[in-house]
């Protein structure tokens, strides 16, 4: 291993230079998260997950670990190394667990075929200009992808059944796509024929390989299960504290998540009254029931929409420009930074593509442009279907949930963290921080006047700020306390007062990311608390304040305080 400066015994480690170091080799380990993060350079590489490749993977990693456990308590570090070495470490720690304790390559085909479907997405999203390269990235992944399929078949001995299955349906469509979509979407780049039949060749054997990747887990993998699709308490514990980086245990987190949907429920319900009763003056006698004001409520939010994909995505578009020059009017921040941002509906070639997002452009290509995707319904799906996504995309959620998406949210806090020079806060940072700072973003942003202060869209919020925290809840529910799909549905809908696309999706969600869907809640509470703390300071500046998170990178939540120090 090279461990220059980190290796000598008389000085204190040189995280920035270790986690430099280590960032390159997590380059090499993982090119297509590296391509996400915009290294163009890995479009031509795929992941290797042959043991012989995990086993260096793993070694490395072990060996960094035992060389900062070494040193990092002999020496005062400065609090950018501090920072940089607790995210260093979790990763580490989460890169362990996941090869070695969890053994993810023998145990995971839902690792395998997620991976599969996410081969082309960023080579799709960013295409090279030279063709050339275009065509060497694709032929590359087409090979790649085919060695990883005789990986999974070789390595796979267990998986639990529903993300085993979930797997197998993912492959089938990946398979589909590989089959029906790439052919038409890449057609430019192989036009001559002796380019064209080999390209069209390597597909056929990759849909092939892919297939067969689906029948070993069907025949082989499901019938023999012997995991469970909940985690249970210990290892919920275990990975829980390695993912937020803090000392919580699944009992606190139940506990403060349901404080949370009691305080939320009772906001909502004081808001539905008010305007209940401003809309209907002398109506309101006392004997009419809260819930009922907040079903008129919500009727009428989710009556205020588009019913086309067109007029969806203009809406969004004029709320970016909106959102944009309001951060500025409103003094929330100082910080300005030309727009690099596209905006379109998700494209088919995206895998989920219902589901939309930010896609930012990375340590590694920071002025690329931000791809901004918004979840969508094709026009011609059944009305059903459309009426229930965009009463869910409302025009008052589209509204406060640009502040948490684009300004000042993800797209304008992530764009300020991949130009840190401190890589790794880009690379390995906080979902804590991120998700906690956009969440923030929602409340900060109404609570200057956003969007006309309307009821509607506060309201919003609160039911988002109230999703957050069933999130949280119904993730130790399930994997702790066995809670089934029907019995979270029902939760979700009528004690979370989740709108239906929400609440249908939540199910998957919990049982594949159960994790990250804490990280809204949780960093929300950590910023709420640290912002109320702050406000009650004299001299307290909204703006310097932002502008400090903005700068900081995404940092561990219980550094953040001091990261920010007196303004």
């Amino acid at each position: 291993m090279i461990l220059t400066t980190s290796s000598c015994c008389c000085q204190p480690p040189d995280i920035k230079q270790l986690s430099e170091e280590y960032v390159q080799k997590w380059k090499s380990f993982y090119p297509t998260e590296a391509l996400a993060s915009g290294d163009r350079e890995s479009s031509t590489r795929f992941e290797d997950y042959s043991i012989n490749n995990i086993n260096q993977w793993l070694e490395f990693n072990e060996d960094i670990l035992q060389k900062i456990s070494e040193n990092k308590n002999k020496y005062k570090l400065a609090l950018d190394d501090k920072i940089d070495m607790k995210l260093l470490l979790r990763k580490i720690s989460k890169e362990i667990y996941k090869w070695k304790t969890e053994q993810i390559h023998l145990n995971s085909p839902s690792m395998y075929s997620s991976l599969i479907s996410q081969a082309f997405t960023h080579i799709l999203a960013r295409p090279f200009k030279d063709k050339i390269k275009m065509r060497e990235s694709i032929m590359a992944r087409l090979s790649g992808v085919a060695e990883l399929c005789n990986s999974a078949i070789n390595l796979l001995e267990n998986g639990s059944p529903e993300k085993s299955t979930d797997a197998v349906s993912g492959l089938e469509s990946t398979a589909k796509f590989y089959e029906s979509g790439l052919p038409e979407i890449l057609k430019n780049y192989f036009r001559c024929p002796g380019q064209r039949e080999i390209f069209l060749e390597s597909i056929r054997r990759v849909v092939i390989k892919i297939m067969d990747m689906s029948t070993h887990i069907t025949q082989k993998i499901i019938p023999g299960s012997t995991m469970s699709d909940r985690l249970g308490g210990k290892k919920y514990n275990e990975k829980l504290r390695i993912y937020t980086g803090l000392k919580i245990h699944s009992l606190k987190l139940q506990k403060i998540a349901l404080d949370e949907i009691e305080l939320v429920r009772n906001m909502i319900k004081k808001l539905s009254v008010e305007l209940f009763k401003s809309e209907h003056p002398g109506k309101y006698a006392g004997g009419l029931k809260p819930e009922k004001c907040i079903q008129y409520a919500f009727i009428k939010m989710e009556s205020h929409r588009v019913n086309n994909s067109s007029d969806f995505l203009k809406q969004f578009v004029t709320l970016i420009d909106r959102a944009e020059k309001f951060i500025y009017s409103k003094n929330i921040t100082s910080i300005r930074d030309k727009r690099s941002l596209f905006t379109a509906l998700s494209p088919s070639h995206f895998a989920g593509a219902a589901i939309g997002g930010v896609y930012p452009a990375g340590p590694f290509n920071p002025d690329a442009d931000t791809l901004f995707y918004l979840p969508t319904v094709p026009d011609n799906s059944p009305v059903k279907m459309k009426e229930g996504f965009y009463r869910s995309f409302n025009n008052h959620f589209n509204s406060m949930i640009i502040t948490h998406e684009i300004f000042p949210g993800h797209y304008f806090q992530l764009k300020k963290s991949s130009k840190n020079q401190r890589i790794v806060r880009t690379v390995f940072g906080d979902d804590l921080f991120i998700e906690g700072w956009a969440t923030l973003c929602e409340q900060l942003t109404l609570d200057n006047g956003w969007d006309d202060n309307n009821i509607l869209t506060r309201l919003a919020h609160l039911r988002k700020r109230l999703e957050n925290a069933v999130r949280a809840y119904t993730s130790v529910q399930v994997h702790c306390n066995g809670w089934k799909k029907e019995k979270l549905l029902t939760y979700a809908k009528e004690r979370g007062l989740l709108p239906p696309q929400f609440a249908e999706n939540l199910w998957h969600r919990v049982i594949n990311s159960p994790f990250q869907l804490t990280s809204y809640f949780l960093g929300f509470r950590q910023f709420n608390t640290i912002l109320g703390e702050r406000q009650k300071k004299s001299g307290f500046s909204l703006q310097k304040f932002c502008d400090k998170i903005l700068i900081s990178g995404s940092i561990p939540m219980d550094l953040l305080n001091q990261s920010i120090g007196e303004m």
